[in-house]
Protein backbone atom coordinates (compact mmCIF):
# COMPACT_ATOMS: atom_id res chain seq x y z
CA UNK A 1 0.00 0.00 0.00
CA UNK A 2 3.03 2.53 0.92
CA UNK A 3 4.46 1.64 -2.52
CA UNK A 4 0.95 2.37 -4.62
CA UNK A 5 0.73 6.21 -2.60
CA UNK A 6 4.44 6.68 -3.49
CA UNK A 7 4.07 5.99 -6.75
CA UNK A 8 0.50 8.25 -7.00
CA UNK A 9 2.73 10.80 -5.60
CA UNK A 10 4.84 10.87 -8.09
CA UNK A 11 2.62 11.07 -10.96
CA UNK A 12 0.85 14.30 -9.49
CA UNK A 13 3.24 16.26 -8.85
CA UNK A 14 4.11 17.23 -12.22
CA UNK A 15 0.62 17.77 -12.97
CA UNK A 16 0.23 20.46 -10.46
CA UNK A 17 3.39 22.03 -11.21
CA UNK A 18 3.08 22.45 -14.86
CA UNK A 19 -0.41 23.67 -13.99
CA UNK A 20 0.26 26.10 -11.54
CA UNK A 21 3.68 27.33 -12.49
CA UNK A 22 2.01 28.53 -15.80
CA UNK A 23 2.70 32.02 -15.68
CA UNK A 24 4.42 34.75 -12.74
CA UNK A 25 2.28 38.37 -12.51
CA UNK A 26 5.38 40.88 -12.45
CA UNK A 27 4.06 44.23 -10.39
CA UNK A 28 4.00 47.28 -12.59
CA UNK A 29 1.99 50.54 -11.89
CA UNK A 30 -1.07 49.98 -10.00
CA UNK A 31 -3.15 51.74 -12.37
CA UNK A 32 -2.22 49.22 -15.49
CA UNK A 33 -3.36 46.22 -15.47
CA UNK A 34 -0.42 43.04 -14.84
CA UNK A 35 1.89 42.03 -17.54
CA UNK A 36 2.11 38.26 -17.66
CA UNK A 37 5.76 36.85 -18.42
CA UNK A 38 5.36 34.03 -20.50
CA UNK A 39 7.03 31.03 -19.30
CA UNK A 40 6.51 28.07 -21.63
CA UNK A 41 8.02 27.33 -24.82
CA UNK A 42 4.25 28.08 -26.71
CA UNK A 43 4.50 31.56 -25.18
CA UNK A 44 7.75 32.58 -26.18
CA UNK A 45 6.38 30.96 -29.41
CA UNK A 46 3.83 33.14 -29.66
CA UNK A 47 5.26 36.59 -28.65
CA UNK A 48 7.67 35.61 -31.51
CA UNK A 49 4.69 35.97 -33.49
CA UNK A 50 3.88 39.05 -32.26
CA UNK A 51 7.76 41.19 -33.27
CA UNK A 52 7.39 44.02 -35.83
CA UNK A 53 7.72 42.57 -39.65
CA UNK A 54 11.41 42.47 -40.88
CA UNK A 55 12.96 45.22 -42.15
CA UNK A 56 12.51 44.30 -45.78
CA UNK A 57 8.54 44.71 -45.46
CA UNK A 58 8.90 48.26 -44.40
CA UNK A 59 10.05 49.53 -47.60
CA UNK A 60 6.98 50.01 -49.39
CA UNK A 61 6.29 52.96 -46.94
CA UNK A 62 9.83 55.08 -48.10
CA UNK A 63 8.67 54.90 -51.75
CA UNK A 64 5.54 57.83 -50.78
CA UNK A 65 8.27 59.82 -48.78
CA UNK A 66 10.07 59.46 -51.88
CA UNK A 67 7.48 60.62 -54.31
CA UNK A 68 6.62 63.23 -51.63
CA UNK A 69 9.88 64.72 -52.32
CA UNK A 70 10.13 64.41 -56.07
CA UNK A 71 6.83 66.34 -56.02
CA UNK A 72 8.62 69.27 -54.03
CA UNK A 73 11.88 69.48 -56.31
CA UNK A 74 9.90 71.88 -58.76
CA UNK A 75 9.38 74.51 -56.14
CA UNK A 76 12.92 74.23 -54.84
CA UNK A 77 14.24 74.42 -58.27
CA UNK A 78 12.13 78.00 -58.95
CA UNK A 79 13.38 79.01 -55.64
CA UNK A 80 17.11 78.51 -57.00
CA UNK A 81 16.45 80.16 -60.47
CA UNK A 82 14.90 83.46 -58.40
CA UNK A 83 18.28 83.93 -57.05
CA UNK A 84 20.00 85.69 -59.58
CA UNK A 85 17.42 88.40 -59.34
CA UNK A 86 18.26 89.23 -56.34
CA UNK A 87 22.61 88.88 -56.94
CA UNK A 88 21.64 91.73 -59.60
CA UNK A 89 20.04 93.89 -57.38
CA UNK A 90 22.82 93.70 -55.16
CA UNK A 91 25.67 94.51 -57.80
CA UNK A 92 23.86 97.40 -58.71
CA UNK A 93 23.75 98.68 -55.47
CA UNK A 94 27.80 100.25 -55.07
CA UNK A 95 26.91 102.09 -58.17
CA UNK A 96 25.81 105.06 -55.57
CA UNK A 97 29.06 104.52 -53.62
CA UNK A 98 31.46 103.88 -56.07
CA UNK A 99 34.56 106.14 -55.88
CA UNK A 100 34.36 107.73 -59.62
CA UNK A 101 35.30 111.10 -60.82
CA UNK A 102 31.13 111.70 -62.02
CA UNK A 103 29.41 110.24 -58.87
CA UNK A 104 25.93 109.45 -59.46
CA UNK A 105 22.88 111.69 -58.28
CA UNK A 106 20.29 109.97 -57.15
CA UNK A 107 16.47 110.47 -57.76
CA UNK A 108 16.39 112.52 -54.32
CA UNK A 109 18.83 114.81 -55.67
CA UNK A 110 21.73 114.08 -53.95
CA UNK A 111 25.34 112.64 -53.98
CA UNK A 112 28.07 110.85 -52.39
CA UNK A 113 31.36 112.77 -51.67
CA UNK A 114 34.48 112.03 -49.96
CA UNK A 115 35.85 114.03 -46.72
CA UNK A 116 38.33 116.44 -47.50
CA UNK A 117 41.82 115.75 -46.10
CA UNK A 118 42.73 120.05 -46.25
CA UNK A 119 42.69 122.94 -47.60
CA UNK A 120 44.13 124.80 -50.43
CA UNK A 121 44.39 128.30 -52.09
CA UNK A 122 42.71 128.28 -55.35
CA UNK A 123 45.27 130.18 -56.95
CA UNK A 124 49.00 129.95 -57.30
CA UNK A 125 48.57 125.96 -55.60
CA UNK A 126 48.70 125.06 -52.83
CA UNK A 127 49.81 128.59 -51.04
CA UNK A 128 49.00 131.68 -53.83
CA UNK A 129 52.09 131.89 -55.26
CA UNK A 130 52.39 134.41 -58.01
CA UNK A 131 48.82 136.03 -56.65
CA UNK A 132 47.73 138.64 -53.93
CA UNK A 133 44.71 138.91 -52.21
CA UNK A 134 43.28 142.39 -53.76
CA UNK A 135 40.28 142.92 -51.39
CA UNK A 136 39.22 140.79 -48.36
CA UNK A 137 36.41 139.77 -46.83
CA UNK A 138 33.87 141.94 -44.70
CA UNK A 139 31.25 141.27 -43.09
CA UNK A 140 28.20 143.43 -44.36
CA UNK A 141 30.30 144.51 -47.06
CA UNK A 142 32.40 142.34 -49.19
CA UNK A 143 31.46 138.99 -48.19
CA UNK A 144 34.68 136.88 -50.50
CA UNK A 145 37.85 137.81 -51.34
CA UNK A 146 38.92 138.70 -54.85
CA UNK A 147 42.76 137.10 -56.10
CA UNK A 148 44.74 139.11 -58.82
CA UNK A 149 47.91 138.13 -60.18
CA UNK A 150 51.07 140.25 -59.31
CA UNK A 151 51.64 141.79 -62.53
CA UNK A 152 48.38 143.84 -62.48
CA UNK A 153 45.36 144.67 -65.41
CA UNK A 154 44.22 141.74 -67.24
CA UNK A 155 48.03 139.74 -67.19
CA UNK A 156 45.93 136.95 -65.48
CA UNK A 157 42.84 136.60 -67.50
CA UNK A 158 43.04 133.25 -68.12
CA UNK A 159 44.79 131.35 -65.75
CA UNK A 160 43.69 128.25 -63.88
CA UNK A 161 41.47 128.21 -61.16
CA UNK A 162 41.67 124.71 -58.31
CA UNK A 163 39.08 123.25 -56.13
CA UNK A 164 40.52 124.27 -52.64
CA UNK A 165 39.38 121.06 -51.25
CA UNK A 166 37.81 117.45 -51.94
CA UNK A 167 33.84 117.92 -52.91
CA UNK A 168 31.26 117.88 -55.53
CA UNK A 169 29.81 120.78 -58.05
CA UNK A 170 26.77 121.38 -56.90
CA UNK A 171 26.67 124.47 -59.07
CA UNK A 172 27.85 125.75 -62.39
CA UNK A 173 26.13 127.93 -65.13
CA UNK A 174 26.65 131.53 -66.50
CA UNK A 175 24.89 134.06 -63.78
CA UNK A 176 25.27 136.92 -66.02
CA UNK A 177 24.80 140.46 -64.30
CA UNK A 178 27.56 141.12 -62.00
CA UNK A 179 28.99 137.48 -62.05
CA UNK A 180 29.48 136.35 -64.59
CA UNK A 181 30.20 132.28 -64.88
CA UNK A 182 29.83 130.80 -61.47
CA UNK A 183 30.81 127.75 -59.82
CA UNK A 184 30.08 126.57 -56.62
CA UNK A 185 31.98 123.23 -54.87
CA UNK A 186 30.27 121.56 -51.62
CA UNK A 187 33.03 120.56 -49.39
CA UNK A 188 32.52 117.52 -46.21
CA UNK A 189 35.20 117.53 -44.02
CA UNK A 190 35.60 116.50 -40.17
CA UNK A 191 36.81 118.81 -37.53
CA UNK A 192 37.06 117.97 -33.70
CA UNK A 193 35.08 114.53 -34.41
CA UNK A 194 32.06 116.21 -36.24
CA UNK A 195 31.10 116.46 -40.01
CA UNK A 196 30.86 119.64 -41.28
CA UNK A 197 29.90 121.19 -44.57
CA UNK A 198 30.87 124.43 -46.57
CA UNK A 199 30.34 125.75 -49.65
CA UNK A 200 32.90 127.14 -52.49
CA UNK A 201 31.66 129.55 -54.66
CA UNK A 202 33.96 130.71 -57.27
CA UNK A 203 32.68 133.98 -59.33
CA UNK A 204 34.14 135.88 -62.43
CA UNK A 205 35.19 132.93 -64.56
CA UNK A 206 36.42 133.06 -67.86
CA UNK A 207 35.38 129.20 -68.54
CA UNK A 208 34.24 126.49 -66.73
CA UNK A 209 35.69 122.71 -66.83
CA UNK A 210 33.34 121.14 -64.49
CA UNK A 211 29.67 120.30 -64.09
CA UNK A 212 26.91 120.21 -62.17
CA UNK A 213 27.01 116.55 -59.78
CA UNK A 214 30.80 116.07 -61.01
CA UNK A 215 33.40 114.95 -58.06
CA UNK A 216 36.48 117.21 -57.92
CA UNK A 217 39.94 116.52 -56.18
CA UNK A 218 42.09 118.89 -53.98
CA UNK A 219 44.29 120.89 -56.42
CA UNK A 220 42.07 119.97 -59.16
CA UNK A 221 41.67 122.78 -61.95
CA UNK A 222 38.17 123.60 -62.30
CA UNK A 223 38.00 126.90 -64.23
CA UNK A 224 39.79 130.07 -65.41
CA UNK A 225 40.00 133.21 -64.33
CA UNK A 226 37.40 135.97 -65.94
CA UNK A 227 36.50 139.44 -65.84
CA UNK A 228 32.67 138.81 -65.54
CA UNK A 229 32.25 139.31 -69.38
CA UNK A 230 34.49 142.58 -69.39
CA UNK A 231 33.00 143.81 -66.06
CA UNK A 232 36.37 143.68 -64.06
CA UNK A 233 40.17 143.63 -64.56
CA UNK A 234 40.65 139.72 -64.59
CA UNK A 235 40.34 138.04 -60.83
CA UNK A 236 39.12 135.33 -58.88
CA UNK A 237 36.29 136.12 -56.23
CA UNK A 238 36.17 133.75 -53.35
CA UNK A 239 33.66 132.68 -51.03
CA UNK A 240 33.45 129.71 -48.22
CA UNK A 241 29.86 130.08 -46.97
CA UNK A 242 28.73 128.15 -43.42
CA UNK A 243 25.03 128.26 -44.61
CA UNK A 244 23.74 126.05 -47.41
CA UNK A 245 21.37 127.59 -48.99
CA UNK A 246 22.82 130.80 -50.07
CA UNK A 247 23.83 130.00 -53.62
CA UNK A 248 23.10 133.23 -55.78
CA UNK A 249 20.66 134.34 -53.48
CA UNK A 250 22.40 136.59 -50.77
CA UNK A 251 20.17 139.43 -50.70
CA UNK A 252 18.08 136.46 -48.64
CA UNK A 253 20.61 135.96 -45.93
CA UNK A 254 22.22 137.96 -43.24
CA UNK A 255 25.94 139.17 -44.34
CA UNK A 256 27.86 138.20 -41.31
CA UNK A 257 29.81 135.54 -40.05
CA UNK A 258 26.79 133.57 -39.11
CA UNK A 259 26.58 132.87 -42.76
CA UNK A 260 30.28 133.21 -43.84
CA UNK A 261 34.01 132.57 -43.63
CA UNK A 262 36.79 134.50 -43.79
CA UNK A 263 38.64 132.20 -46.93
CA UNK A 264 41.81 132.68 -46.01
CA UNK A 265 41.41 132.41 -42.02
CA UNK A 266 39.54 129.47 -42.86
CA UNK A 267 42.11 127.88 -44.99
CA UNK A 268 44.79 128.31 -42.85
CA UNK A 269 42.96 127.06 -40.57
CA UNK A 270 41.99 123.83 -42.21
CA UNK A 271 45.22 122.69 -44.15
CA UNK A 272 45.77 119.25 -42.85
CA UNK A 273 42.36 117.47 -41.60
CA UNK A 274 41.91 114.01 -40.76
CA UNK A 275 40.13 111.86 -43.06
CA UNK A 276 39.00 108.20 -44.30
CA UNK A 277 37.54 106.13 -46.92
CA UNK A 278 34.11 107.01 -45.92
CA UNK A 279 32.05 108.76 -48.22
CA UNK A 280 29.22 111.01 -47.38
CA UNK A 281 25.67 111.73 -49.03
CA UNK A 282 25.08 115.33 -49.28
CA UNK A 283 21.64 117.27 -50.83
CA UNK A 284 22.52 118.53 -54.77
CA UNK A 285 19.56 121.17 -54.27
CA UNK A 286 19.57 123.02 -51.22
CA UNK A 287 19.63 126.73 -52.71
CA UNK A 288 15.67 127.23 -52.11
CA UNK A 289 15.62 130.90 -53.69
CA UNK A 290 17.35 130.24 -56.82
CA UNK A 291 14.40 127.79 -58.14
CA UNK A 292 12.50 131.49 -58.50
CA UNK A 293 15.55 132.85 -61.02
CA UNK A 294 15.19 132.44 -64.40
CA UNK A 295 19.27 132.54 -65.46
CA UNK A 296 18.66 132.62 -69.30
CA UNK A 297 16.77 135.85 -68.84
CA UNK A 298 19.32 137.72 -67.14
CA UNK A 299 21.33 140.20 -68.78
CA UNK A 300 25.57 141.06 -68.63
CA UNK A 301 26.25 143.94 -66.98
CA UNK A 302 28.55 145.94 -70.16
CA UNK A 303 29.82 149.09 -68.93
CA UNK A 304 33.55 148.06 -67.73
CA UNK A 305 34.70 149.38 -64.46
CA UNK A 306 38.06 148.46 -64.27
CA UNK A 307 39.77 148.03 -60.36
CA UNK A 308 39.12 149.38 -57.28
CA UNK A 309 41.40 151.58 -55.35
CA UNK A 310 41.71 148.92 -52.43
CA UNK A 311 42.86 146.85 -55.11
CA UNK A 312 45.26 149.04 -56.82
CA UNK A 313 47.03 149.78 -53.27
CA UNK A 314 47.00 145.99 -52.66
CA UNK A 315 48.79 145.26 -55.67
CA UNK A 316 51.63 148.29 -54.77
CA UNK A 317 51.78 145.92 -51.31
CA UNK A 318 52.35 142.73 -53.39
CA UNK A 319 54.52 143.83 -55.99
CA UNK A 320 56.61 145.69 -53.01
CA UNK A 321 56.89 142.52 -50.96
CA UNK A 322 57.41 140.68 -54.27
CA UNK A 323 60.66 142.88 -55.34
CA UNK A 324 61.70 142.34 -50.78
CA UNK A 325 62.17 138.84 -51.11
CA UNK A 326 64.59 138.72 -54.01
Amino acid sequence: MPRLVSIALVLLVPFFARSYGQQVEVPRDPHHEPVAVAKSGKAVAEASQAQPPPLNEQAPVAAPLKAQAVKTQPAITQATKAQPLKVAMVKTEPALTSPTSQPLVSSSDSAFTKLADGFDFPVGKPDAQGYYKARGFRTKGHLGEDWDGIHGGDTDLGDPIYSIGDGIVVFARDCHMGWGNVVIVRHTYRENGDIKYIDALYGHLNSMSVRRGQSVARGQQIATMGTAHGLYDAHLHLEIRKNLEIGMSRAKFSRDFSNYYDPSQFIASHRHLHTSRERFRVAMNTFTYDSQTNWASKKNYSSYRGGSAESAAALKRAVAAQGGSH
